[in-house]
């Protein structure tokens, strides 16, 4: 486990898949993240649940649960490059009672750290929907940088939508 203040970080386990599936068919969680928002079945993100597990690749994922050991989120690192050290990384808080609590910041902190100590990385990257106002919020927090801006990127409830690119040295 990846231990912080209010919440700690911990593998992914099979279990976590009526949590994951919920989280997964929420629009408001999942329409602006990279995959955007489709509904799936339990069987089918069962059928995924070996490769969100699997920490041995590119991809580091981690439940976010609570001092309570209330699972309330995923933070994860993802097409990390070992030559360039660097990753792209990505977080959702999916219980809605725990957001706005500075959980999601205190995770991606929590896995920056590890990225830095553990895994010898040296930048973080992400792309984030302009109109997601909370998120590039958080991230100008967290100290990222805006480097560039995709025009009518994503498409989100009927529009097209700008994305930001950021990155941050850690």
């Amino acid at each position: 486990m990846i231990k912080g203040k209010k919440i700690y970080l911990r593998p992914i386990v099979k279990e976590d898949i009526r949590f994951l599936n919920h989280w997964k068919n929420d629009e408001d969680t999942y329409k602006y993240l990279g995959g955007g928002f489709m509904p799936v079945s339990k069987d089918q993100q069962e059928k995924w649940m070996d490769a969100m597990i699997d920490t041995t690749g590119t991809n580091k994922r981690f439940i976010i649960s609570d001092n309570e050991d209330v699972p309330v989120g995923l933070v994860g690192l993802y097409s990390i490059h070992w030559i360039h050290r660097t990753c792209e990384i990505g977080i959702y808080i999916g219980n809605k009672s725990a957001q706005g609590k500075g959980y999601g910041k205190e995770a991606c902190r929590l896995i920056e750290q590890f990225a830095r100590a553990y895994l010898n990385l040296r930048k973080i990257k992400l792309n984030v929907v302009n109109d997601n106002e909370a998120a590039v919020r958080m991230w100008q927090d967290l100290g990222y940088e805006k480097v560039g801006e995709y025009q009518a990127e994503r498409f989100i409830q009927g529009e097209y939508k700008d994305v930001i690119l950021m990155e941050k040295f850690i």
